[in-house]
């Protein structure tokens, strides 16, 4: 396969590409032009992204496929105040949200960076709150009789929810079992989009009871649709908050050393 193609007429030979593979793939031939230096090609699409004159194409990744970059920057204020005012949201409202909504926020974390590009990261969305109720009861009648789960079990008997708080849905991130990156590919994109769900004024919470139950619970994850092979890596519960907040919280002062 001839992994690398070029229109030489608006190539200019200026080696961007070359220098954006992240592993080496691109190298010039005798005239400068980018061909290919082997066929170990992550997907990533550096290489044609780059290139201002649209003059490379990559075979395992077609020009087409490939999106405008608008150019623009989003204002740091914007992100910066979207990402004060996110809470980990503990109240919903008692509605459901859209699957098209839905399917737009898991759009944008499919997005996010994965390390050495495989994509690995999956999801389960239970989209109605009645499967997340289910779950929820599953978990707690699995957790409960561990030790040290008193605090828990209290809850329980008042009529808390404490494994959903109330959420109509939960979004269950999957990662190859035996990939190490699983956790960190996981959380990257589940943190897209619990910040897509901010802007569209939708609330989550970190499920990390949702996440060990179902990484340590066969049984449980297979009631869900877990295929072989893969893993529970991380959970956001989501819904519409039922209160919003009118004050950001003080957090630590920033740690950092600087060298």
């Amino acid at each position: 396969m001839n992994l690398i193609s070029v229109d030489k007429e608006t190539c200019r030979r200026d080696g961007i590409c070359i220098n954006a593979c992240p592993i080496g793939s691109i190298k010039a031939d005798a005239d400068g032009y980018p061909v290919a230096a082997s066929e170990d090609c992550i997907q990533c699409g550096h290489c044609v992204a780059i290139c201002p004159h649209g003059a490379l194409d990559n075979a395992l990744l077609p020009m087409e496929r490939f999106l405008p970059a608008s150019g623009q920057r989003v204002g740091f204020a914007e992100l910066a105040g979207l990402m004060k005012q996110r809470r980990s949201v503990r109240q919903f409202k008692a509605q459901a949200v859209p699957r098209e909504t839905l399917a737009e926020l898991l759009d944008l974390a499919r997005i996010a960076p994965t390390a050495k590009n495989t994509q690995q990261i999956s999801y389960i969305v239970l989209e109605t709150p009645e499967r997340t109720k289910a779950l929820a009861k599953d978990i707690a009648e699995w957790m409960l009789p561990m030790p040290g789960m008193e605090r828990y079990a209290g809850l329980a008997a008042r009529g808390d929810d404490f494994v959903m708080r109330g959420a109509p849905h939960v979004v269950i991130a999957l990662g190859d079992a035996d990939n190490d990156w699983g956790l960190t590919d996981a959380a990257i994109a589940l943190s897209y989009l619990e910040l897509a769900a901010a802007a569209h004024g939708l609330g989550v919470c970190w499920g990390g009871i949702v996440q060990r139950a179902l990484a340590n619970n066969p049984a449980l994850a297979a009631g869900i649709g877990v295929p072989e092979g893969r893993k529970v890596f991380g959970a956001l519960m989501l819904g519409v908050p039922k209160v919003r907040y009118a004050l950001i919280p003080p957090r630590n002062e920033l740690k950092a050393s600087w060298l």
